[in-house]
């Protein structure tokens, strides 16, 4: 499956690729992304292809400040009716061991990219919201708001990697912090969130 043109990145700006904020995806219907990367109560845009899509701060849903604490919830979702995807929010979560596929945007040293990634399901299992993955190459800033998926079923967002906890100062977890660790808002809580039309 193609998805390319389903995983977009986030701009504070329109036209300004420097104001690169997060990524989004699309399942028909809805941009989802992950709360926390609207960090102001303003219109961000979407870059589909050469398109901008504005998005503005009054339609975003559910109605509530955005958070990255745990114990809340990291989703946001913007109805973008002429947009269609191939991407559908999975029945079940994901469970320890299963192989995910991971597609987003980050700032490289040559620029803006798309990268594509796979994760693992660790065994340690977040019950307020959050799964844990290892993932074969590093989430960083950027990958916020990006789907986790497989077989076209996305099963979580991109919520933090292991840089957050690096650099918000919080206390280290020896032996559970593995180079390349992230945490993804899961599937059933995404799906309580979503406008009661998309359930």
């Amino acid at each position: 499956m193609d998805i390319d043109n389903f995983v977009m990145p986030l701009f504070r700006a329109n036209g300004d690729t420097r104001s690169f904020a997060g990524t989004a995806f699309c399942i028909d219907g809805y941009l989802i992304t992950a709360a926390h990367v609207l960090d102001r109560e303003s219109t961000f845009y979407a870059l589909n292809g050469s398109h901008w899509i504005p998005l503005e701060y009054s339609r975003w849903l559910p109605k509530q400040p955005a958070t990255v604490d745990k114990h809340g919830f990291d989703v946001a979702f913007y109805p973008v009716p002429a947009l269609r995807s191939p991407l559908s929010l999975a029945d079940a979560d994901a469970e320890p061991h299963d192989e995910m596929d991971i597609v987003c945007w980050q700032w490289k040293p040559d620029g803006l990219r798309q990268v594509a990634t796979r994760g693992l399901v660790l065994e340690e299992n977040d019950e307020k919201g959050y799964i844990r993955l290892a993932t074969v190459d590093k989430i960083t800033h950027g990958s916020s708001g990006c789907p986790i998926f497989r077989d076209g079923k996305v099963f979580g967002i991109m919520a933090m990697g292991r840089d957050f906890v690096e650099t918000k100062g919080l206390p280290p977890l020896p032996g559970r912090l593995e180079q390349n660790t992230c945490w993804a808002f899961k599937a059933s809580h995404i799906r309580r969130l979503m406008p009661d039309e998309r359930k």
